[in-house]
């Protein structure tokens, strides 16, 4: 497994250099060729390193959600409605992971956040700040889905900080830090296009973005119990 996992690694990493290079430059026609395959590679690698009980259905959900939130954002630039196709699909990928984060009652009566809520503040205080900052760029029914979306995201990265001490340290960390990563990553989208323009913004995002699911990912592997 080792040797495959090797293998693995030495063909994610030329595309996903493949999509950083896309990126730099605003190159559609490269991106289109290559970004599909970076979640492709996520499932297939996750799939190969689990076994049957840890191949929780709330996991492939959230990895195909966000595939399809990867493929409607990537041609946002064609249609605006496509944006919000993306947002759709993430938000599912969002309710995913925190389904699987809160899939036993440990995580629900001895998780992290409900022996110490306090940890929680720091959460909403980002939430409210980056919604201050993006809601005047924002008008109709751009409000209530952002809204929605913003607090999936926020939910779903407190889901990952419940999981402290329910599962092994690494599985924990790994997670966790990948669910911020993901906070990061749409908090860039949101800021960007609703705020103000981030330059290299396209870039920053997918340096926060594939490295949150990949941690998200490993992290499950390495999860001692199906949480």
């Amino acid at each position: 497994m080792k040797k495959l996992n090797a293998l693995l690694h030495l063909l994610i990493i030329p595309l996903f250099a493949a999509e950083l290079i896309s990126r730099w430059n605003n190159f559609h026609t490269l991106e289109y060729l290559v970004k599909p395959w970076l979640m492709i590679w996520i499932i297939a690698f996750f799939w190969l390193n689990t076994r049957g009980e840890n191949r929780s259905v709330f996991i492939y959900l959230a990895f195909i959600f966000s595939w399809t939130g990867d493929m409607f954002l990537m041609l946002a630039h064609r249609n605006e409605m496509l944006f919000y196709a993306g947002v759709g699909g993430f938000f599912l990928a969002q309710l995913s992971y925190i389904k699987h984060f809160l899939n036993t009652p440990a995580a629900i009566k001895e998780g992290y956040l409900i022996k110490f809520p306090a940890w929680t503040i720091p959460f909403i205080l980002y939430l409210i700040a980056v919604l201050y900052l993006i809601l005047g760029g924002m008008k109709g029914m751009m409000i209530p889905v952002i809204l929605v979306y913003a607090l999936s995201l926020i939910v779903m990265s407190m889901s990952a900080l419940n999981r402290k001490e329910l599962v092994d340290k690494l599985s924990f960390r790994l997670v966790f830090i990948g669910s911020v990563l993901f906070v990061i990553s749409d908090s860039l989208i949101a800021l960007n296009k609703f705020y103000t323009d981030i330059p290299r913004a396209s870039l920053l995002i997918i340096l926060t973005y594939f490295p949150a699911q990949y941690l998200i990912m490993q992290g499950l592997i390495g999860s001692n119990r199906n949480t």
